[in-house]
């Protein structure tokens, strides 16, 4: 066999060992499942995941704040040596305003799924949550064992004996994930995509390139399930997560009851809505087309398109799915769908809510109902 035939080889050789990872494909946005050590955090959207670096980053403020001294908040997060307390206070926080995703994880726990705990026994839901918890689920571990041992395996198959990259081989893989395509691929998946056929690997001896494609993968599947925590790298994956303790402040949750003015600009009349926040919600000023003021959870959603023709009976069958943990999946299916029709029809659409002088409502959408097509239509006559 020539050396032309022999790397392409080890190239598809390398790539087939490395897809065979348990946990493939690892989106960047699974870091939270493997900082809290949940496999029910899997999956998470964007705005689910920045809403838990947010809570969680203040509780670990309280709960260890000998880790947050002269440290950034992504690294008090990485560095706790129990995420089970933490986790616990962001969800509990959370449990109104993202019911689906606390939901999700909360029967994702073994000992809620099989009927072990009894909430009424605990005076405090943080301390109900930090025993379903537990002592997490091993995650985290286990996918840094599974990285080391495949790397390790796709470094001899690429003719490395000792499974440990060479200074060249380290050397190349740092330039290829310091180009800009290296941090907006979204999977390891893509990753491994771009390196074996997207011109990742341009450049690079071809000589080394199987083993530089292994040590890539390594590091960037490092990053996200934290082996070792690499905060440098996963802040460039995403760049949401670099905020300065100040910053963070800015995020902290406002005073219940304490009269806080929000507002939100509607997309359609460009009506500045505003609302005051108390026991009770006063409307200053509310544009008819605003609907609903909730987050993206999909319960949220939910509210935000049952103004529309959908039918009674079809919306009992979407609450049926919401009570049956083993229909999650399917719920979250059929309203992220709808969702998505309407806002495409230019019915429905999202505005950021503000408050002034904080973010502390970063996690709020204001929904509104525009026109419908027909009288769209007959406008137009």
């Amino acid at each position: 066999m020539s050396q032309e035939e022999k790397l392409p080889r080890q190239l598809a050789l390398v790539r087939g060992i490395l897809d065979g990872a348990f946990f493939s494909p690892l989106r960047s946005l699974d870091w939270p499942a493997f900082c809290f050590d949940q496999p029910g955090l899997l999956g998470v959207e964007e705005e689910e995941a920045f809403d838990l670096y947010v809570r969680g980053s203040l509780a670990a403020e309280t709960i260890y704040p000998e880790l947050c001294e002269g440290r950034e908040p992504l690294a008090w997060l990485w560095s706790m040596p129990g995420p089970g307390p933490v986790l616990a206070h962001a969800l509990a926080s959370l449990r109104s305003d993202r019911p689906f995703l606390f939901h999700r994880l909360l029967y994702s726990l073994s000992p809620v799924s099989q009927g072990e705990l009894d909430p009424e026994s605990f005076e405090l839901v943080e301390d109900y949550l930090a025993t379903a918890l537990g002592e997490g689920s091993g995650l985290r571990e286990a996918a840094a064992d599974e990285v080391a041992i495949l790397t390790r395996r796709a470094l001899q198959a690429a003719g490395h004996e000792g499974g440990e990259p060479d200074e060249p081989i380290t050397e190349a893989a740092a330039r290829v994930l310091a180009q800009a395509k290296a941090a907006e691929v979204m999977s390891d998946a893509e990753l491994l995509t771009w390196l074996t056929l997207g011109g990742g690997l341009e450049g690079v001896d071809p000589e080394i390139a199987p083993a530089v494609t292994a040590l890539v993968w390594s590091t960037w599947c490092g990053a996200i399930i934290g082996a070792p925590p690499d905060l440098a790298l996963l802040t460039r994956l995403r760049p949401s997560l670099v905020l300065s303790p100040s910053e963070l402040a800015l995020y902290a949750p406002q005073q219940a009851g304490a009269g806080q003015v929000i507002t939100s600009r509607c997309p359609y009349c460009q009506t500045d809505n505003s609302l005051v926040l108390g026991k009770e919600v006063n409307e200053r000023v509310r544009c008819p087309h605003l609907i609903y003021v909730g987050t993206s959870d999909e319960a949220h959603l939910l509210h935000a398109v049952q103004g529309f023709d959908l039918g009674q009976d079809f919306l009992s069958l979407l609450e049926s799915y919401y009570q049956s943990p083993a229909d999650f999946e399917l719920f979250a299916t059929i309203v992220d769908d709808l969702y998505e029709m309407l806002c495409s029809q230019g019915r429905l659409a999202a505005a950021p809510v503000n408050g002034e002088g904080t973010k502390g409502f970063y996690y709020l959408k204001a929904f509104f109902a525009g026109p419908s097509p027909d009288q769209e239509e007959e406008s137009l006559h």
